[in-house]
């Protein structure tokens, strides 16, 4: 069953709220990939053979494993025209993730419309799994490669992986506002909570193919986290 139809929808209860939900998911689903000169039709496919191509290498051997002539090879093309594209291996491989986040994020944008801020996390960290699940090789690069490297802050990648967490720092705070996540709490520690939670099954699956059933696992891990929110919100009121 696809993420997007675990919740079902309803009315949002913050329309003013939304103007804002609405302006920053148009933003970071338009972010603009890293600026390149190309020609048309064919360099446009050529370009793409070297991201296919580059994909698949990059979920075999790993970024630092892995060569520029290996890619060429997968692509189709030679390695000379290769860097006419990119110039090394990392450009790449930071230019690689982009397309698929705007994507998601696209996706999850049209998906969330008419739901409840509750509802909106829920399916936010429902739909990462499931994201992760139906595009595993960009999963195992990005989660694997891309996040925890200490580059990424010298990349315009960096500005799509904090747009993954600012979308969970907009819900956050208004399920603050709407007090069933507690006010005295440090909205960034929460988010980092809701993602690390996410994240370690994504990777555990990526390792270990475990759990077999990644939506499944999830959706709980994201309903158990919420719980767990909405509780300590009643405790400390």
């Amino acid at each position: 069953m696809p993420a997007k139809d675990v919740i079902t929808a309803q009315p949002s209860m913050a329309p003013e709220s939304d103007k804002g939900w609405d302006r920053l998911l148009r933003e970071i689903s338009h972010r603009p990939k890293r600026a390149t000169e190309r020609k048309q039709d064919r360099s446009k496919r050529t370009e793409q053979q070297i991201l296919t191509g580059a994909l698949r290498v990059f979920a075999r051997d790993g970024i630092s494993r892995s060569r520029i002539a290996d890619i060429a090879a997968e692509a189709g093309i030679s390695a000379s025209t290769l860097y006419e594209y990119y110039k090394s291996k990392e450009d790449l491989a930071y230019d690689l993730p982009l397309s698929h986040l705007a994507e998601f994020f696209e996706s999850y944008h049209g998906a969330a419309a008419s739901k409840t801020t509750r509802e909106r996390l829920l399916l936010y960290l429902v739909m990462s799994a499931d994201y992760a699940r139906e595009h595993a090789e960009w999963a195992r690069l990005f989660y694997l490669e891309i996040w925890p490297s200490v580059f990424v802050t010298d990349t315009d990648l960096h500005h799509s992986i904090n747009d993954f967490t600012r979308v969970l720092l907009f819900l956050v705070n208004d399920a603050i506002a709407e007090g069933w996540i507690a006010r005295d709490r440090n909205p960034y520690e929460t988010v980092a909570l809701l993602t690390g939670g996410i994240n370690q099954i994504i990777i555990t699956w990526l390792l270990y193919r475990k759990p077999r059933n990644l939506t499944k696992a999830g959706t709980e891990m994201a309903e158990r986290l919420i719980a767990l929110l909405e509780i300590e919100a009643r405790t400390t009121q």
